[in-house]
């Protein structure tokens, strides 16, 4: 089965799900190619996450985000066995890479059928799927969302249900439609979450420890056609969006931190 992976450029969470989730794949599901497209992190969203984060916060995140650049552009010379960015492992993999400004035009979805791909994941794919990209492959298109769907879809789960005071969570792999984490279930880990869980270490607990071996066994139950999906029930659904700043003030209120 030939793979194609759309996601963004990330440092701390995205390159380490990469590395569980292609440890952990079927040795018959291979990687064909992956679509890195410009996302949250960037200059014009600067102001908007000094807002969320706060100042030591933000510093605290600038900080590591410069050392991690610095350690990826390091890497490129001398091949660490860690990476520092998205780009970085999968040019590591041999994976071919494209960056497209926009993944629902014509000449994308010819590339797509050039590499004959049964399969496209998502992994914080920054742009909205349309319906002629998601019927390409034959085995459809799955996303991989970190929460309990279908309660809290839409941006940062993890940060509203730290917010929200809730005492688990979880991560879910779902075929896609043209609804925002709306499709078919496949398969849910749930996720305890700790006194001492900040948002940071919650992330790396549910999308990359958990989501990465879900994003696996749902790979690998495509592959042995035994997907049973879950309905994913819209009448039950809350979705949030980008955080704000009263949002902000009752996580930190439940003594909660970012890092």
């Amino acid at each position: 089965m030939n793979i194609y992976i759309l996601t963004q450029e990330d440092a701390f969470y995205i390159p380490k799900l990469l590395k569980v989730f292609f440890d952990k794949k079927p040795k018959n599901a291979d990687i064909v190619g992956g679509a890195i497209i410009q996302g949250e992190i960037s200059g014009n969203n600067v102001i908007q996450y000094y807002n969320f984060l706060g100042f030591s916060a933000f510093v605290n995140t600038a900080f590591h985000f410069t050392l991690y650049k610095i350690m990826d552009a390091l890497d490129k010379l001398f091949k660490f066995r860690k990476s520092y960015s998205v780009s970085g492992f999968l040019s590591k993999q041999k994976i071919d890479l494209e960056f497209p400004k926009k993944i629902n035009c014509k000449s994308f979805r010819e590339i797509l059928i050039e590499k004959k791909v049964d399969l496209i994941i998502s992994i914080a794919c920054p742009q909205k799927i349309k319906q002629r990209l998601l019927n390409l492959p034959p085995e459809g298109c799955i996303n991989i969302h970190g929460a309990l769907l279908p309660k809290y879809r839409g941006k940062l789960p993890s940060f509203w249900v730290l917010a929200n005071g809730e005492s688990k969570t979880g991560v879910s792999v779902h075929y896609m439609n043209k609804e925002l984490d709306d499709g078919p279930i496949i398969i849910q880990k749930e996720v305890s979450i700790n006194d001492d869980d900040t948002l940071h270490s919650l992330i790396m607990k549910s999308k990359v420890n958990f989501g990465a071996l879900a994003l696996a066994e749902a790979v690998s139950l495509i592959l042995q056609d035994k997907v049973v999906t879950q309905k994913n029930d819209s009448t039950k659904a809350t979705y949030y969006s980008f955080p704000t700043t009263d949002a902000v003030k009752e996580f930190r209120k439940k003594g909660r931190k970012f890092r």
